[in-house]
């Protein structure tokens, strides 16, 4: 285990600076159900197979969501997931801090805490009132403290083409690394009722 450890943690090293890794637990062992809603946006399979945490915190991980799931339209994201790993790299659930961005650096549309109890299925938080977003848009977890005192997050068995990092607040793509674990739920149409004077502020920065 120590071994396995190690290669991984110097694995990391190379692909990715300041990351650690999980060693692979059977695909079985955190199943997730076929999401059910029809506006779920993903491109993980459901299945953790290992995770990653950075060695310092205030890094993040991050998901695109593009034309391919919102059909070339703006809409509204209502809720960000996230599926962090259970009793490792220690016992405690801090949490990430999540975020949507409208691209990769500047100011965040959303931001919000998700603390986690549990590790091994996806946890999630509302976005009240709902968040416009273009139809390209990023949710991306933060990783609270430094390696071991955080969370990790989840990844997949199959290299993510979506996946994006921003360390020490350099933004970029990769591909190194299974699906991360990130999701969220999107609407086209929202009841006005729902969305606040400040948000359809936004909105009207998006036409």
């Amino acid at each position: 285990m120590k071994k396995t450890m190690l290669l991984l943690i110097i694995a990391a090293a190379v692909l990715a600076a300041n990351t650690a890794s999980t060693p692979v637990v059977p695909a079985a062992a955190h199943p997730s159900p076929p999401p059910p809603e029809e506006y779920e946006f993903y491109w993980d399979d459901g299945i953790m197979v290992s995770a990653w945490t950075w060695f310092t915190g205030g890094n993040y991980w991050a998901v695109q969501f593009d034309e391919e799931k919102t059909d070339g339209d703006e809409g509204y994201v209502t809720r960000v997931c996230a599926m962090t790993y259970a009793g490792w790299p220690d016992s405690t659930f801090q949490g990430f801090n999540m975020y949507i961005f409208g691209g990769p650096g500047g100011d965040p549309l959303w931001w919000g805490h998700l603390q986690f109890t549990a590790g091994g299925v996806y946890q999630c938080i509302d976005v009240e009132p709902p968040q416009p977003v273009p139809a390209t848009f990023f949710v991306a977890a933060e990783q609270i403290g430094n390696y071991p005192n955080c969370d990790a997050i989840g990844v997949d068995a199959v290299a993510g083409t979506h996946n994006w990092t921003c360390y020490q607040g350099s933004w970029g793509p990769v591909t190194h690394y299974g699906d991360f674990m990130i999701r969220c739920y999107w609407d086209g149409e929202i009841e006005e009722d729902r969305v606040s004077d400040a948000t359809w502020g936004s909105i009207k920065a998006l036409y």
